[in-house]
Parts: structure tokens; sequence; C-alpha cells
């Protein structure tokens, strides 16, 4: 844990050194500046552990506000450093092809810093679209005919997205009105607020055949035991390598894999899960990160956890850590793999091109 800060205070502080570089460059030098960008470095680098001790004294205002000046300015930064480095680009490559670059450093820095801006304007907008990906599968190991199944994931329910965020997300499942709903993983965040206030909001919509979850890693940093009663109190049955059957399918659910480096009691071994499973069963299996093993048999996995990118570029470095693409994925031995961009959003709260979704499957048996 603390490598891992020390890497990501070292990563953001140097994203803090570069874009104050370029305020320092455009304004006069002077040593107030200086002390006066040092400063303002430090405290920018150091605001997210800031707003995680405000959370832990309680103190709900004053860790809302600089919660959202905080993760804000965070989204700010990163578009900042994007749009940034292509100029710098731009300008080394006319330089080197003899050509003279238009803008000088002040102009520079003012079109990308508006630029960014309006970027942020515009990620800010469409993390607040949510919107309702269909998919159809059909099988002949549904007796039942057809079933409807909502997967909603990464919520991030906390002191960053709440009452209204909730709403929205129920209003969208009461639109689609499906069969089962499934929860795959890090519906609440790890900086918590009022759980059980939030909990009550998904009363105001009961799939008939039931609700599932299974828990993802902020499940973890929120605290198992508040994570679990949550989830329960919202309605959902926690599958922790367990299984139930639904609308003539198999529900399989596993932990996130995350609880083992914090500390806590997972439970991975999913062999048990399916015990009473036949070659008939059309199994669905529910697993916060987007990896496919071989030690539990299904049909279609759900998963969530990387947002798609949720900020791009990021949408690249999680195609390169898990080897998979946001959507629906065809496997090599005829089974499938479904990741959700999530419906919320972590840290800053925008979201570039990786709109939030929730995502309405539709079984349907070729028998019928």
């Amino acid at each position: 844990m603390i490598t891992f800060l020390s890497v990501a205070l070292l990563i953001y502080g140097s994203m803090h050194l570069y874009a104050l570089g370029k305020v320092w460059m455009v304004f006069p030098h002077s040593f107030g500046l200086t002390l006066a960008l040092t400063l303002t470095g430090i405290v920018l680098t150091l605001s997210p552990l800031i707003v995680w001790f405000l959370e832990r004294q309680s103190w709900h205002r004053t860790t809302v506000s600089t919660a959202w000046v905080s993760y804000t300015w965070m989204g700010y930064l990163f578009l900042f450093l994007c749009i940034g480095l292509l100029f710098d680009l731009g300008h080394a490559l006319t330089t080197l092809l003899n050509f003279k670059w238009p803008l000088n450093e002040s102009l520079a820095f003012r079109t990308v810093g508006l630029l960014a801006l309006a970027t942020l304007g515009y990620g800010f907008v469409e993390a607040r679209r949510i919107q309702v990906e269909e998919i159809n599968i059909t099988t002949p190991k549904l007796a039942s005919g057809r079933v409807t199944i909502a997967q909603i994931s990464d919520l991030h329910l906390g002191i960053m997205l709440g009452d209204r965020f909730l709403d929205r997300v129920i209003g969208k499942l009461r639109e689609i009105k499906p069969d089962i709903v499934v929860a795959t993983g890090d519906i609440v965040d790890g900086q918590g607020d009022d759980l059980e206030a939030l909990a009550r909001h998904f009363h105001s919509y009961t799939p008939p055949l039931g609700a599932f979850a299974v828990t993802g890693n902020h499940e973890y940093y929120a605290g198992l035991e508040n994570s679990l009663s949550f989830l329960r109190n919202a309605g959902f049955t926690v599958l922790r390598g367990e299984s139930a059957k639904a609308g003539g399918i198999v529900l399989v659910g596993v932990d996130d894999p995350n609880a083992l480096s914090s500390g806590q009691q997972a439970r991975l071994d999913t062999s048990k899960a399916p015990a009473s499973v036949t070659a008939s069963d059309f199994i669905v299996l529910l697993k916060h990160q987007p990896v496919v093993g071989s030690d539990t048999p299904f049909d279609l996995q759900l998963s969530g956890h990387i947002h798609g990118g949720q900020i791009f570029p990021f949408v690249y470095l999680t195609r390169l850590t898990y080897g998979v693409h946001t959507g629906l994925t065809e496997l090599a031995d005829g089974r499938r793999l479904y990741v959700s961009r999530g419906a919320g959003t972590w840290g800053p709260p925008i979201r570039l091109f990786a709109a939030p979704e929730i995502t309405l499957i539709t079984i349907t048996s070729v028998n019928k």
C-alpha cells in the first residue's frame, strides 16, 4: 500500500510540475510566484489524502466540497497534460521540419487551458447521460423461452455520487423493466456516506425474478461488512462463491480477489457453486474484473471494473492490462464475455468517450 501510494503521489506530483511549470514560463519570474506555485503544487498533489482525512473525521459537508474541488481539478489537470503534450509534440515537429510554430508560450498556454476546460465540461455532461446498451443472446439451454437481465456496475456510491445519481440509475431500470437485476461490483465507494439511506432507493424497483450482486474491490475499501449490509438492505442476494437459479438460468458469483490484498476474507473458490448445475443449464457468471478463468464453467460472464477507460485515452491502458475491450466478446470456446463501462465515475466526475451504461441482456431460447 505504501509503495502504491508513493508511486501515485510521484506521478500526480509530476503532472503538477508540468502544468505549473507552464504557468511559471508564461508569467514574469519572481520569488513570490515560485513560492506560490510550489505551495499550490504541494497542496493539490496531497488533496486526495486531505479528502481521505476529512472523510475519516466525519466532516460531511467539508469532505464533499473538498472532494468535488480535488477530483474535478484532477480531471482538468489530466486533460491539460494530454492536450499540452500534443501541442509540445506539434511544436517539436515543426521545429524539426524547419517550420515556424504559430503560437508563442502565452498563447499556447491559454489555448491548451481553454481546450482542457471545454473538454472537462463535455466530460461532465457525458458522465450524466446514462445509456442503455442492449445485447441479445440465443441458446438451446433456456427452457423458459426468454429472460431479461439488467447489469449495473461501478456506481461508486458515496461522497461524489449519491441520491440524484442513484435515482437516474433506478429510473432507467424502471424504464426497461428487467426480469433480473445483477450488480457486478463497486456499487459503493471507498469513501462512504449514509449507505443505509441510499439502499432504500433501490426499493422503488423490485425485479420480478430477483436482484443479485457480487463484490468489487471498492466494497472492500469501504469495509466488507458495511458493503454487504448495504447490498442486502438494497434487496440484493450477494453471491460469494455461490449460485442461484432464476428465470431458467443459473447465476454464479465470486468475490473480487482484491480482498486478499486488503486482508479481508474472500470467497474465490466457485468449484462448489455449480456442483448441482447440469450441462443443459445456461450459466451466467458474475465477476467484477474481466478476467476469464478456467476454474468456473459459464456460458456468459458479466464483468465491469475498467469503466471503458473512463477518460480517453485510458481505454488503451485498460486493454493492455486486461487484454479485453468493453462490450460483448465471443470467446474461442463459444462462451461469451460482456464487459460493462459501468454507470458511475471514480476520481474525476467526468467521462470522455466512455459513456456510462446500464446493460439489458435478453436471453432467448432457440427452441421457442
